[in-house]
């Protein structure tokens, strides 16, 4: 198996892929992208994952291949 490790990613002007399996470990966090439904991705992809901003506050939601659900 292999492993990289980073302090920090940058963004990048494109979009950062992995593939198999991603694991995250430690006692830190990291961010999803946070948006109004006005702000979803114009042609998103099943598996997506993001988080709504509303007018009732916060939800988590993931693109099923037809619509955003929210969790």
């Amino acid at each position: 198996m292999s492993e990289l490790r980073v302090d920090k990613i940058q963004p990048a002007a494109t979009a950062i892929s992995f593939t198999g399996i991603t694991t995250f470990s430690g006692t830190g966090s990291f961010s999803l992208p946070l948006g109004t439904e006005a702000q979803r991705p114009s042609s998103p992809v099943a598996g997506q994952v993001r988080v709504l901003q509303g007018e009732l506050g916060y939800a988590m939601e993931y693109y099923n291949g037809t619509s955003w659900v929210t969790v």
